[in-house]
């Protein structure tokens, strides 16, 4: 673009005011229809935008009237294409006194005529809505009014936080209207409220008169925004296979896809096999504006193949991308050799019992490492265990034999996604010959662990926990008698207490079974009351559920259960009855965590599990109360307890009652 020949005719003047001064300039496009354009001038002041036809030779033109001296200069600025500004025209108007008035441009008629007066009325908009840059214009208009034609004004917008703004002027010929409408405008970028007005001046620059005060208010409000999605914490599982590569294998991508506001995301898988997997999500809930999308990878034949990757990509809204997440696949196989009995040796064995019999056996991973192996044990049977295996490594399993013993047991290993392996049978043989103690003596017990799935314990797939022991009767006792006993626990936890029967020399084999869905580890022991005092050495154990290893607990344990009644504990006479149960719980310190309990009953019912704290500055010993409880037919006698599940284990003494509806 072009722009040449920025004239002003005249370019300088001298004699009787007003007078029209007429501004030129000749503009040259190429490439564009359309230009945009306005007149600046040296008083800062500027013309209305204007928009023309665009060519190879366009003309602008702005005539003005001015009715005092002035000098200055005005210049085209294009607004676009581009933004060039013209060379500057100067002018200057030097008007000779004519004796009329300051705004008459007629000479004097003997006095008797008065000059013409002017008077203007201003309006203007209000707002509200986006001022995004660059920003929003509004809009003032104005009607000036004189009192005869001819005549020039002169005049000027003020505004309530500006001030007053250029001088402009005015001229109206004998042929014109007395009323002109002029216009001025102001683009605000935030909100702001203020009143604007016109000021009619003389030659002097002096007030002759004032317009109303018109209000105007711009509030600006945000934009509205598109809703964008992103998406991260891109992951695969597992993101190194080793094991087995006999059978297909699965790796599961995950990532979370985030939205702004409620929107349709849609997105695909990039695997690098050249596979692209579509998918789609509707977000629709303002409250859940994150996802998580997987998608599966199943390699039907991982001995060819190294390796793999994935990425995700949003198509819809914006293009976010995360990846790609990386796996490996390392074939390796799996051998079981030197299986044998490790203790008692030799065999086979003769001599004091309880014994405790090991076994082991070598298991070796070829091809890589380390690498995650599962194993059990078939005799005594074991739950499922792991363990991570880089060349070679022994496993064992010991228990108590407190008897003649003659058997075999084998170790079965496997590879991730691998078949069961089972090792040569390991045979032992236990024959128990020892001197006869004077008094009952008790083994420290074996802790076994059981599920009915296999498989990790988690709350769904709880373990069974087994610990038994063997109490010894020498043949210097009198027989038959009961001994009573109680299976104890190291952090002041207790069982019911129980009672075996004892007829000949020899041993009694006694055990406790409990359910484990938490991880949890402590040491159980067995304290036999009568005939004799006796206590045997506690076992540890040790149970991770959830992939969580136990926590030392911090706070006091529960070590007594007193008290438990049940009123009424015998009924007859109408139905529904309410019953009230009631127990006192002492603890050793107060507790870290709530104590949870709830009632058992042997036909079958049970509370719900209830909690009871023991805070720092409190009592540690506490009444219990469940009342909330109604017979509602017949029951017999019922006999029942109350049992404390954290923070460690404890009981009441049973307790019984009847209903007997009529």
């Amino acid at each position: 673009m072009k722009v040449a020949s920025v004239r002003a005719s005249p370019a300088r003047y001298a004699g009787a005011c007003p007078v029209p001064v007429v501004f030129s300039a000749t503009i040259a496009v190429k490439g564009t229809s359309r230009v945009k354009y306005r007149w600046v001038r040296s008083d800062g002041s500027k013309g209305a935008v204007r928009t023309v036809k665009a060519g190879p030779k366009v003309v602008l033109r702005d005539s003005r009237t001015f009715t005092r001296s002035t000098r200055g200069w005005q210049a085209i600025q294009v607004l676009g294409p581009g933004r060039p500004v013209s060379k500057r025209v100067s002018f200057s108007v030097t008007c000779e006194e004519s004796g009329g008035g300051v705004n008459d441009p007629r000479p004097p008629s003997g006095g008797d005529t008065p000059a013409p007066k002017a008077s203007a009325h201003v309006t203007a908009d209000s707002y509200s809505g986006p001022c995004a840059a660059p920003g929003k214009a509004l809009n003032f208009t104005g009607t000036i009014q004189v009192s005869r034609v001819p005549a020039a004004v002169s005049y000027r917008w003020v505004d309530s936080d500006g001030g007053p703004l250029g001088r402009e002027d005015l001229w109206f010929s004998a042929k014109d209207s007395p009323r002109r409408v002029v216009n001025a405008s102001r683009t605000f970028l935030a909100s702001h409220s203020g009143t604007r007005w016109i000021e009619i001046l003389g030659p002097g620059g002096k007030v002759l008169s004032t317009s109303n005060r018109a209000p105007y208010s711009v509030t600006c409000t945000p934009a509205p925004t598109r809703p964008t999605a992103s998406v991260t914490n891109l992951k695969v599982d597992p993101a190194a296979f080793q094991g087995t590569c006999t059978a297909p294998a699965a790796f599961t991508f995950t990532a979370d896809i985030a939205v702004s506001k409620p929107a349709t995301v849609t997105y695909e898988w990039l695997r690098s096999d050249g596979t692209k997997v579509p998918g789609r999500w509707e977000f629709t809930d303002p409250g859940r504006l994150t996802r998580m999308v997987s998608h599966t990878w199943q390699v039907p034949d991982p001995s060819k193949v190294a390796g793999g990757s994935a990425s995700i990509r949003i198509t819809s809204p914006g293009r976010s991308k995360a990846g790609p997440a990386k796996f490996t696949i390392t074939c390796l196989s799996l051998a079981v050799s030197e299986e044998k009995v490790a203790s008692p040796t030799p065999q086979p064995y003769t001599g004091p019992c309880p014994v405790t019999v090991k076994t082991s056996a070598k298991v070796t991973v070829s091809g890589g490492g380390p690498a995650p192996v599962e194993y059990y044990w078939r005799y005594p049977g074991t739950g499922i265990q792991r363990t991570d295996i880089s060349g070679s490594a022994t496993l064992t399993r010991d228990w108590y034999e407190g008897s003649d013993t003659t058997a075999t047991t084998n170790l079965f290993v496997r590879l991730r996604n691998g078949p069961w392996i089972e090792s040569r049978q390991i045979g032992w043989s236990v024959t128990c010959k020892a001197s006869e103690p004077e008094t009952l003596t008790v083994s420290k017990p074996a802790v076994s662990t059981w599920s009915q799935g296999g498989g990790e314990c988690t709350a769904k797939n709880p373990y069974q926990l087994t610990a038994a022991s063997l109490i010894t009767a020498p043949k210097g006792m009198s027989f038959p008698f009961d001994a009573t006993y109680r299976w104890r626990w190291a952090d002041g936890g207790y069982w019911h207490e129980e009672t075996v029967k004892i007829t000949k020399p020899g041993e009694q084999r006694v055990a406790h079974q409990w359910s484990v869905s938490r991880s949890q580890a402590g040491k159980i022991f067995v304290d036999v009351l009568t005939p004799s005092r006796v206590k045997s050495e506690p076992a540890e154990y040790s149970v991770t559920c959830d992939g969580k290893p136990p926590v030392p607990g911090t706070g006091g344990t529960v070590v007594s259960v007193t008290d438990a009644k049940i009123t009424p504990s015998s009924h007859r006479g109408a139905c529904p009855v309410d019953l009230k149960a009631t127990a006192t719980i002492t603890v050793s310190a107060p507790t870290s965590e709530p104590v949870e309990y709830a009632w058992v009953f042997d036909n079958g019912t049970s509370s719900p599990t209830f909690e009871v704290g023991f805070p720092a500055g409190g009592p540690l010993t506490r009444t219990v109360v469940w009342d909330q409880w109604r017979a509602v037919k017949s029951s017999g006698l019922v006999t029942g307890y109350l049992r404390i599940r954290t923070p460690n284990t404890a009981v009441s003494d049973p307790v019984a009652y009847t209903v007997t509806c009529v």
